[in-house]
């Protein structure tokens, strides 16, 4: 069995219900949450400031309190996007500092454990999302998620694909096991009443660059907010057990949790 080929994530489906179980109101302003990752027994919130061109990292209690703020700017990058923190590298994680615009630059970097900042690398396209693998590789998505990278960590290209799938935009990697990366996401459709946000995860298997398993996440905050709309951090606690934890809403947010309840054959 594939290492997220578990049974618990293969029942996520379009007709999966949510459970939303709990909430905790976060402190101060959080400006526009782009990546929401643990950090030991805290959270690790990546966030963009658009109006005055600022990103941050904010490293957020379990209570809600912001007990760090670390500014990434670096010009006219500002955008630091989604990410997973490595629970088997106590060293720190890799955050990807972009321009805020399509096929643009980014600066990666890692912050260490005691939140020094140190720049790994400068690549050329603007990554919305990066995660470590297992191997020692990365994985990263551009822009909408349009381009797939494969990278080691001096960015150098080791695989790359353009994706088939249009649905869903990916903004965050929520999980990762060996491998294989939970990735989630949000598209918008146009409909005659108006914009209809749709939430949806992505299992990618980075060794083969494709998609192995994907579902709608019809979980919504209470302002209306698809819950997958950034931030995302995703648990696989049991084979029978998936938590999804959110921080989805600008400047004043909540970090939420749900899980799903039973789902139904649409055939």
């Amino acid at each position: 069995m594939n290492p997220l080929g578990r049974a618990s994530l293969r029942s996520v489906g379009r007709t999966t219900a949510w459970d939303l179980t709990h909430d905790t109101g976060v402190q101060g302003d959080v400006g526009h949450p782009q990546g929401l990752s643990r950090w030991g027994d805290d959270w690790l919130v990546t966030t963009v400031h658009t109006d005055r061109r600022v990103g941050e990292v904010l490293v957020v209690s379990g209570d809600g309190a912001v007990i760090d703020r670390i500014d990434v700017t670096d010009g006219d990058r500002f955008h630091p996007g989604g990410l997973h923190v490595d629970a088997v590298d106590a060293t720190g994680c890799w955050i990807a500092v972009a321009e805020y615009r399509p096929r643009s630059t980014t600066r990666v970097i890692r912050l260490g454990r005691d939140l020094t900042v140190t720049t790994a690398f400068v690549f050329d396209d603007h990554l919305g999302a990066l995660c470590p693998l297992s191997d020692g590789t990365l994985f990263a998505v551009s822009w909408a998620s349009r381009r797939w990278y494969r990278l080691d960590t001096s960015g150098r290209i080791l695989d790359q694909r353009t994706t088939s799938t249009r649905w869903v935009d990916l903004q965050d990697i929520g999980c990762v096991q060996g491998t294989q990366v939970v990735a989630t996401g949000v598209g918008e459709l146009a409909t005659p009443s108006g914009p209809v946000q749709l939430g949806g995860l992505q299992v990618i298997d980075v060794d083969e660059m494709r998609v192995v398993h994907d579902a709608p996440v019809a979980a919504c905050m209470p302002s209306g907010r698809a819950a997958t709309y950034n931030g995302v951090h995703l648990d696989l606690a049991t084979d029978d057990e998936v938590l999804l934890h959110c921080i989805v809403d600008d400047t004043t947010a909540v970090i939420a949790t749900w899980k799903p309840l039973s789902s139904y054959p649409t055939s």
